[in-house]
């Protein structure tokens, strides 16, 4: 006779941690798809906290340089209504971008105030430097629990 015991429950992870395989919010998703990345980027909208893959940080950005070309190109760069969308568009990622680009520098063993560089001309480049690295042991230490 055939042995009919149900099979095992799947594994269970701690709540809110997601399904099975998935990397928790709290943690860097390393490879992260540009439909990952950018819906991340969208529900850590203001978490200043942990950590930020290359992937999670590059991805968004891509996304948001393509929505305000494309606002441009459809509305005209010039119009008033194209001014208007982009500048509400603008403000709108304004925060989960400071809040990823934290979590990135994070990543890079560095602290998110390094971000004040925005307010130079060559900071500017010396952020995206900083984005461009690599992850550091040392951004252990921002890791979210």
């Amino acid at each position: 006779m055939a042995d009919h015991t149900p099979p095992p429950p799947p594994p269970q992870q701690p709540y809110g941690a997601g399904p099975v395989g998935e990397v928790p919010l709290s943690q860097p998703l390393r490879g992260a798809s540009p439909r990952d990345a950018i819906a991340r980027f969208f529900k850590k909208y203001a978490s200043f906290e942990g950590r930020a893959s290359r992937s999670e940080f590059w991805w968004p950005w891509l996304f948001a340089v393509i929505v305000n070309m494309a606002i441009n190109v459809i509305l005209g760069a010039d119009s008033t209504a194209g001014s208007i969308i982009g500048g509400i568009f603008a403000l709108a990622i304004l925060v989960p971008q400071l809040s990823v680009g934290a979590r990135r520098l994070h990543d890079t063993g560095r602290s998110g105030w390094w971000q004040l560089l925005y307010l130079t001309c060559v900071g500017v480049i010396v952020l995206i430097v900083f984005w461009a690295m690599q992850e550091k042991p040392e951004g252990d230490k921002y890791n979210v629990a």
